[in-house]
């Protein structure tokens, strides 16, 4: 006569098994809950680490920019041709290059940002002002916005109303430099209007200005260096950069560059950095699961009579192996739940009251955000660690202790 594979499951699990099972298993099940909960909470700062980055840096920069293959610079009359697709919002001329500022007794290197009216339209610069203004509400064309790096470490201070008086200077297009000599140098007066901050990388190094006195100081008359474009709503990014009749409309020798692209080496290294520690709290789960292991093999020893005489009444091994799995199961399942609820009230919470705070950073707390991908992936490598370790230590333990 064949025993049931219910009854035994009901049987093997009636609570008459020593003390110390239950005590291996909530050990257990407390250490796949504190882990799945760091690793959810772990995911989701590196998450809101690669948002913060993105931010940061992509406040110069928009959804897309129409960049020379050669390196070299593009037409203005190619930016007519931008604006009249319909997947193009809003666009912005824009001429970048290194010149030498001068004001307040000191000199600095940096780069210069060339940009129109709409440059507002296309970047997140509006949120970037911290004092006086900057090129869409310049009152003079010769006003420029510094970064607040170069504003300190020149010791002035912008002012709107009544600004500080500056000079550019950049090289002469085709001309050979000499040294000490100035002729060389094409100098353009600049009074400092205005001051943005957005991280310590570009606020030491940019300058913003408007479009026509860069265009003055870099000899750029009728040529830009690239165009930035906002993408218009129901279209992508990357629909738009690979749109084939936009490609025809800028030529061969122009490829467009998303936000991401530039910024690929941040982003890259971060993900990096969040998968190698996805790995790294893995193995702890590998190592939490012999104590689910070690809490099995207590249950097995304990009924090593019983499975004996589930033996003699007929049960088969794979049912004997089935009812012990299920146990291990159960732990990895509840102890992946509990941690991944831990987890997400944890990213819920910081998103909401800040609890870990960032002080004398470019944010008030640390930034944190959640993906259904590492909730889910978490609990798969739970579930898949516990339940095969399980399966394959409940087989052997079986074979052994029904051989004895």
């Amino acid at each position: 006569m064949r025993l049931p594979f219910k009854l035994a499951r009901r049987y093997v699990f009636q609570p008459r098994s020593r003390k110390l099972v239950h005590i291996i298993s909530g050990i257990s099940m407390f250490v796949i809950a504190a882990v799945t909960m760091a690793m959810i909470a772990i995911l989701s700062a590196f998450n809101g680490i690669e948002d913060l980055v993105q931010d940061l840096f992509g406040t110069l920069d928009a959804d897309l920019a129409a960049v020379s293959i050669l390196g070299e610079v593009l037409p203005n009359e190619l930016g007519e041709k931008i604006g009249g697709h319909p997947g193009v919002a809003h666009y912005s001329a824009v001429i970048e290059s290194e010149a030498v500022l001068r004001g307040g007794g000191t000199t600095h290197i940096c780069s210069v940002l060339g940009v129109d009216s709409n440059y507002g339209d296309v970047s997140g610069i509006d949120g970037a002002i911290v004092e006086g203004v900057w090129g869409k509400s310049f009152a003079n064309e010769a006003c420029i916005c510094l970064g607040y790096g170069i504003r300190s470490e020149m010791g002035i201070r912008s002012d709107s109303i009544d600004p500080p008086l500056m000079s550019l200077g950049a090289p002469i297009r085709g001309k050979k430099l000499r040294r000490h000599k100035e002729s060389d140098f094409r100098t353009v007066p600049a009074l400092a209007c205005g001051t943005f901050s957005i991280n310590a990388d570009l606020d030491t190094r940019y300058v913003l200005a408007p479009l026509e006195l860069t265009r003055e100081l870099f000899d750029r008359h009728n040529e830009v260096s690239r165009f930035e474009i906002r993408v218009a709503e129901g279209w992508s990014a990357d629909a738009l950069a690979n749109d084939e009749e936009f490609l025809n409309i800028l030529g061969d020798n122009v490829f467009l560059r998303t936000r991401a692209e530039k910024h690929k080496f941040i982003t890259q290294t971060n993900r990096a950095e969040k998968w190698a520690t996805f790995v790294i709290l893995s193995f702890i789960l590998i190592v939490a699961a012999f104590n689910i292991l070690a809490s099995l093999t207590m249950l097995l020893i304990d009924k090593k009579q019983d499975l004996e005489v589930f033996k003699a009444l007929g049960m088969k091994s794979r049912d004997l192996e089935r009812t012990f799995s299920i146990q291990g199961l159960a732990i990895n399942i509840l102890g992946g739940m509990t941690g991944a609820v831990l987890g997400i009230a944890i990213v819920l919470g910081q998103n909401q009251f800040g609890w870990l705070t960032l002080e004398g950073s470019v944010v008030p707390y640390y930034p944190v955000r959640l993906s259904a991908l590492d909730i889910f992936g978490t609990l798969a490598v739970v579930v898949g660690i516990g339940g095969l370790g399980s399966a394959a230590m409940v087989r052997f333990l079986i074979r052994r202790l029904t051989t004895l």
